[in-house]
């Protein structure tokens, strides 16, 4: 990119021009699909000695977007709301994402270990200089993306409405 175009791309996001701005996904499978990109680079960091860090942050990141999917199915938008009308949905909060999803998970469910282990993620940690051993990262991956893994669940149980 030409400095002078660079610049004035610069500029136009700190005016605050919305065309600049990132927008949300417009429906379920566009949710899934944002979760599908975070899910390939968990897979990938985990594997990676150095980038392993990185994978629970992916996989915090395609958790919330299955709920982002699970909550528009939930609430039947025909749009994803705006800040200013529910800002609870900006939050990257995956617990407050699961109490608005309306989902309980029960001790006994399939997936409970999945949303013990998911549930502990905290987007800041995706800062943390600290290595992360592979077998944390993958155990992470796992959790989301395994056979009773969270986001796994949360596809099969929105099948139909992808």
């Amino acid at each position: 990119m030409r400095p002078a175009l660079r610049e004035a791309s610069i500029a136009h996001v700190l005016a605050g021009d919305p065309a600049a701005m990132s927008r949300n996904p417009a429906s379920i499978a566009e949710w899934f699909t944002v979760c599908e990109r975070h899910e390939r680079l968990a897979f990938m960091a985990a594997e990676d000695k150095k980038a392993a860090a990185l994978a629970l942050f992916h996989v915090g990141s395609a958790v919330e977007c299955a709920l982002k999917a699970y909550i528009w199915h939930r609430e039947r938008f025909n749009q994803w709301p705006d800040k200013a009308s529910r800002p609870d949905l900006y939050r990257h909060d995956l617990r407050e994402l699961l109490k608005i999803s309306g989902i309980e998970p029960q001790p006994t469910d399939p997936t409970a270990p999945g949303w013990l282990t998911v549930l502990q993620w905290d987007r800041n940690q995706a800062y943390d200089p600290k290595r992360m051993p592979r077998t944390v990262a993958r155990s992470y991956v796992e959790a989301a993306f395994g056979k009773d893994g969270v986001v796994t669940w949360l596809r099969l149980t929105l099948k139909n409405a992808i």
